[in-house]
């Protein structure tokens, strides 16, 4: 490209169009301007020529960088990104200039300008994604240890990892689906691929892992991805609107977004990135969902993960039950069937058969499909939820502390300080007891530790939701747990613990006590502290537990106040008194005028002014 042949000085003279009224009107801005512009563009020539000289130095061995001999190599990312960066924004002013009503011959000019453009800003985000990946691994958030390496060599994982490793088609990557059964693997496959060198290359900026799951809070995923990927992040509070602020910031990064246990295709949408060097890969137990996202999404793969073999199945389980012996027993081929050959099966019948003798394992056949007291989901498979089952009865009393785990909000994520608050308190179980339990738990796969956190599957969850009469009551007995860690104040003294804030309104909903809630959600100190804990999204999604006039008002307030609360977490008092103080239908509510006099003492100073002219007239 030679932009000098393109851009004449003179050329770019003023020029004028006179109207209807021989008035003479400058279409295009002065020659300064486009002096200032020539200068711009003259300097990405000097870019691109150093680019040029830089990367022939770097290609001298058959084309490849090494990135531990160039050290250089960080800096010409840098200058792709630079030359990147300016190249885009004089796109954007030449796409205002073009939009100006002028003379043929000129609009002529721009159009080459810009198209010589179009190719230059697309070919460097090209160049930026292909040096980003010969520089160092992917940073992995959020992805759990690898547990093993059974499915590491299979066919599947190789075509799921050639697809992630595949060039772009038509500037996109391909979105990537593996789907199969609860228990059979998904997740696991999913793990060891994030862990794969080769993979990890070709993302360097981050291999993002999101448990999405039933019921999940999509905005507030969004945002966390946009935070992880960006140190600043705009006022969003919309979930097409974070969709669309994803895809700008994955235009010049290589990232991979791991969505596991996708339940809605809608939740794939939200995180659709349509860009060049970053991709979606998903999990799904769901059977429909590649033909519902093809509506959407034209450049996107399905890869239906598969049982394992019969021979697989054996071998599998024999490991999993820790027998030292090389003798099967015949009827074990019986007992992988029952089992549906899924391996998460397979691992949790075998957790019962390693405390008995191999003589008796004949019997867990009966067991698998012996009745439960109450009826399994459909949404998972029966042999599935029936090992499970068989797990907890051998559990025995112990079992009940695991059974607690139901009340958690977040599945996905559950504080590992707060289930020992909970046991402690109802269990009298010390941190000692409650971490071993933890460890053996983890041994048997009833649930996943990671960072002090700790993670149950779907189907975990739903059983242990089974018996709603006694969730309600551990929403009461977690209450009360937290209850004995506040002083006089009350729910304002609560731990900052990550969980408490976030999640109190909730737990004081299900116990019912609604009340309760309200006052809470009426209280300006609460309010503050919630918003100063948390987020101004979390704060916003506690006023949806209760349908109430006078809480609506709030909300209201609160959702207009939303995009500075986001920037100034102080200036609460000052925005709910801007919103309320003159609603005249609030004159009369106390909870209203309770709540604006606290607020009053923190702004003493604060002074009611119309945001708008027509406010005085407002009733």
């Amino acid at each position: 490209m030679d932009l000098k042949k393109l851009l004449d000085r003179q050329a770019l003279q003023p020029q004028y169009v006179v109207d209807q009224n021989e008035k003479k009107t400058a279409v295009l801005v002065s020659l300064v301007k486009f002096n200032e512009l020539y200068d711009k563009i003259a300097k990405v020539i000097q870019l691109a020529e150093s680019l040029e000289r830089t990367v022939t130095q770097l290609k001298k061995k058959g084309g490849v960088i090494e990135p531990v001999k160039t050290v250089a190599s960080s800096g010409n990312m840098a200058l792709i990104k630079q030359h990147y960066e300016l190249l885009n924004k004089m796109l954007e002013d030449m796409r205002e200039y073009q939009a100006t009503d002028v003379v043929v011959k000129r609009k002529l000019m721009l159009q080459n300008v810009i198209t010589t453009l179009e190719k230059e800003v697309q070919t460097h985000k090209s160049m930026l994604g292909e040096v980003k990946k010969q520089t160092k691994p992917a940073v992995l958030h959020d992805v759990t240890e690898l547990s093993t390496d059974i499915i590491k060599a299979s066919l599947l994982f190789n075509r799921v990892k050639k697809e992630l490793l595949a060039k772009p088609i038509d500037g996109q990557k391909k979105s990537v689906i593996i789907s199969a059964p609860s228990g059979a693997g998904k997740s696991v496959m999913a793990t060891a691929i994030a862990h794969d060198e080769e993979v990890r290359l070709t993302f360097p900026d981050g291999i993002f892992w999101i448990n999405l799951g039933n019921e999940a809070d999509i905005l507030s995923q969004q945002i966390n991805l946009l935070k992880k990927l960006n140190k600043s992040v705009p006022n969003i509070f919309d979930i097409e609107e974070a969709t669309k602020y994803l895809n700008k910031i994955c235009e010049t990064k290589s990232c991979l977004i791991i969505l596991d246990d996708v339940c809605d295709s809608q939740d794939i949408l939200a995180f659709n990135i349509v860009v060049e060097h970053s991709q979606i890969l998903a999990t799904t137990s769901e059977n429909n969902m590649l033909e519902i996202i093809q509506y959407f999404i034209s450049n996107v793969t399905n890869h239906d993960l598969t049982p394992l073999t019969e021979k697989q199945s054996i071998d599998f389980f024999m490991k999993s039950a820790k027998q030292g012996s090389t003798e099967v027993p015949v009827y074990l081929e019986d007992l992988v069937h029952a089992c549906d050959y899924l391996p998460l099966t397979l691992k949790l019948v075998a957790n019962v058969a390693h405390n008995i003798p191999t003589s008796e394992w004949s019997e867990l056949i009966g067991r698998l499909g012996e009745e439960a007291d109450f009826e399994f989901s459909d949404k998972y498979p029966q042999s599935l939820m029936q090992a499970l089952h068989l797990n907890i009865e051998d559990l025995g009393e112990p079992a009940d502390y695991y059974l607690a785990l139901g009340v958690f909000a977040d599945y996905s994520k559950i504080p590992q300080s707060v289930v020992l608050i909970l046991w402690r308190y109802l269990y009298q179980l010390t941190n000692e007891e409650a971490n071993n339990f933890i460890k053996e738990l983890a041994d048997k796969s009833l649930l996943k530790t990671d960072q002090k956190t700790l993670k149950l599957h779907s189907f975990q969850h739903e059983y242990l939701l089974s018996d709603t009469s006694e969730i309600e009551k551990l929403h009461v007995h977690l209450l009360a747990a937290y209850r004995r860690l506040c002083d006089q104040h009350g729910w304002l003294s609560g731990p900052n613990d990550g969980y408490f804030f976030e999640y109190l309104c909730m737990h004081l909903h299900h116990a019912n006590r609604l009340n309760e809630l309200k006052l809470l959600l009426l209280d300006f100190d609460w309010i503050q502290k919630k918003l100063n804990a948390t987020s101004v999204y979390s704060l916003l999604n506690d006023y949806e537990w209760l349908e109430d006039e006078t809480l609506d008002f709030v909300k209201k307030a609160l959702y207009e106040a939303a995009a500075v609360l986001n920037i100034d977490k102080n200036d609460l008092a000052t925005q709910l008194l801007d919103r309320l103080w003159e609603v005249k239908a609030l004159k009369n509510n106390k909870d209203i005028q309770a709540l604006l006099n606290q607020a009053k003492e923190v702004a003493p100073n604060w002074q009611w002014q119309p945001r708008f002219p027509d406010e005085k007239q407002k009733t």
